[in-house]
């Protein structure tokens, strides 16, 4: 008869003591693992309170800063506007040394025999209506026009008789494009 040995309780002691080991190394990595993420938690939660408190600091800042901001906005349109009436006078004092030139110019190239009745001035172009005594006044006033540098291309519009004036007396009519200093065509003439 052979001799039987029972090994079930050694095998069961080890496995037990293994079961046992694998429980503890489990218990010991579920800690280890709640406290490592929880750290990793309270860490994330300082960042995000730091970045929150930046962005409040940041918000209120830009709160405190909109006040100067409106304010620099309505300085700027008043600038703006200031500008624009500071052209605008500009403009208006050269036109009025400009009308001024060009009233001179056309008392010089006016003969004394010549009578002016009607002067205007729209959109740079001027009109002259006026009695001349005899055509070669007005031929002459168109020559002086001619040659002044403020008068562009003066052009004899319409001549008319007055009989009931005397035998010669003529109405004439002149159209002009007016030359202002700084106009594109001067400063093209003088660049040219």
């Amino acid at each position: 008869m052979a001799i039987q040995f029972n090994l079930l309780p050694w095998r069961e002691e080890r496995r037990a003591k293994k079961a046992k080991l694998n429980k503890s190394v489990l218990v010991v990595a579920v800690i280890l693992g709640a406290v490592v993420g929880l750290g990793y938690y309270g860490w994330e939660k300082v960042r995000l309170d730091d970045h929150n408190q930046a962005l409040n600091h940041i918000t209120q800042k830009n709160k405190s800063l909109e006040p100067k901001l409106r304010e620099k906005r309505e300085l700027d349109k008043l600038k703006a506007t200031l500008n624009q009436q500071i052209d605008a006078i500009e403009a208006l004092q050269a036109d009025r040394a400009s009308v001024t030139h060009m009233l001179e110019e056309l008392s010089a190239a006016n003969s004394q025999e010549l009578f002016l009745t009607e002067f205007s001035l729209q959109d740079g172009k001027v009109n002259i209506t006026g009695i001349a005594e005899n055509d070669s006044q007005i031929s002459d006033l168109m020559k002086r026009l001619r040659a002044s540098q403020w008068y562009q291309e003066p052009q004899l519009l319409e001549i008319v008789s007055m009989p009931k004036q005397g035998e010669e007396v003529k109405r004439f009519r002149i159209s002009s494009n007016l030359l202002l200093p700084g106009s594109d065509i001067e400063k093209g003439g003088q660049n040219g």
